[in-house]
């Protein structure tokens, strides 16, 4: 059996990274593409675009890596049915379950690699991206690390605790600075809107400091001036997709213990959490198609099929979470549901061969 493993592994993995490949190639391309308007503003060159694609390209990956999964088994499968090696297999004794067992080998190594990309290399790689992209348009930004957005505004400095979806910014701390960089006053706010033509901040609270002692006023809501604009923000805000699962855990209890709403970030938590299950059903669909009907079929056939319905179930995973969030639905609900959904049926579907 250990030959059978890892001749079948050969091909599944070969087919994997053979897909992977072209979606590589594909998306850089299409990435490329997008960054050419931008391209000549400020200091922002051909190699920070190239640059901002390729550091992009893991978690474009990761998000899309069910249907590469899917693609790529029927592609390795598919090559072994055209040959009737899979005949030979079964005809030699080989069940369906020990087949089934012999990709399942497989499908650990490959759901190890999506791990590894998408909570290792992706979330870093995302953020750096972003960072570079907007210094090279832009002086405005200093840094952008876990404990928030920081940006230089003059003579201030701002940090940033959280970007809402809809620009709202959370957790604003202002810290001014004298011209001999000595601490001159602190404004801490819980929320800053945008009116579309200025900033407003929420629940003020002002610290100046002086030789005589300090000074504390509060505003229930005060206009704040400052070069900051929208558009800068949303750029080098950090979506919930694009942090490692252990960074949503903590952000998700932050959110929750200050009273704010963490549904967006729980979906993506518990799709993370799924994602291991998603990618192992995504391999067994491939087997009923190469072992039923299909595999009379040509190779060019079944990458179609495999990939309209990879993407069928990449929109309606998609569009669940969407709607569980719409709906006020449990987002270990709305982000398994399709999961668990396929997996019942893939499972129906492979006990109807011996």
């Amino acid at each position: 059996m250990r030959i059978l493993d890892r001749y079948i592994g050969k091909s599944v993995i070969s087919g994997v990274f053979s897909v992977l490949f072209v979606f590589l190639i594909l998306n850089a391309l299409v990435g490329f593409a997008g960054q050419s308007h931008v391209i000549g503003q400020a200091d922002y060159t051909m190699w920070h675009a190239l640059s901002y694609v390729l550091l992009r390209m893991p978690q474009q990956i990761y998000e899309l890596f069910p249907m590469i999964v899917l693609l790529g088994t029927m592609l390795g499968l598919g090559g072994l049915a055209n040959s009737s090696e899979l005949i030979v297999i079964r005809a030699a004794g080989v069940s369906m379950w020990q087949f089934i067992i012999s990709i399942s080998k497989t499908a650990f190594l490959i759901i190890v690699l999506a791990i590894f990309i998408g909570e290792v290399i992706a979330p870093p790689a995302v953020q750096y991206a972003k960072l570079q992209r907007v210094k090279a348009l832009s002086r405005q930004i200093t840094l952008n690390t876990d404990y928030g957005l920081w940006v230089r505004d003059g003579d201030s400095y701002v940090n940033v605790r959280r970007v809402e979806t809809d620009g709202t910014l959370t957790g604003i701390t202002l810290y001014t600075f004298d011209g001999h960089n000595e601490l001159k006053g602190l404004t801490k706010a819980a929320k800053a809107n945008y009116d579309g033509e200025n900033w407003f901040l929420s629940k003020v609270t002002q610290t100046s400091f002086s030789k005589h002692g300090l000074t504390v006023t509060k505003n229930k809501r005060q206009k704040w001036l400052t070069l900051l604009s929208p558009n800068l923000v949303s750029v080098v805000s950090v979506s919930p997709e694009n942090l490692a699962i252990w960074k949503l855990s903590s952000y998700i209890d932050y959110l929750e213990e200050n009273g704010l709403d963490s549904s967006t970030y729980r979906l993506s938590f518990w799709t993370k959490v799924f994602m291991p299950i998603t990618i192992g059903t995504m391999i067994l669909i491939a087997i009923p198609f190469i072992m039923g009907s299909l595999r009379h079929t040509g190779v060019g056939q079944r990458i179609l099929i495999g990939f309209l319905g990879g993407l069928a179930f990449y929109m309606v995973n998609r569009l669940s979470g969407q709607m569980g969030i719409v709906y006020g639905l449990p987002p270990i609900l709305s982000a398994g549901l399709p999961t668990v959904l396929v997996l019942i049926w893939s499972v129906y579907i492979l006990r109807r061969f011996k």
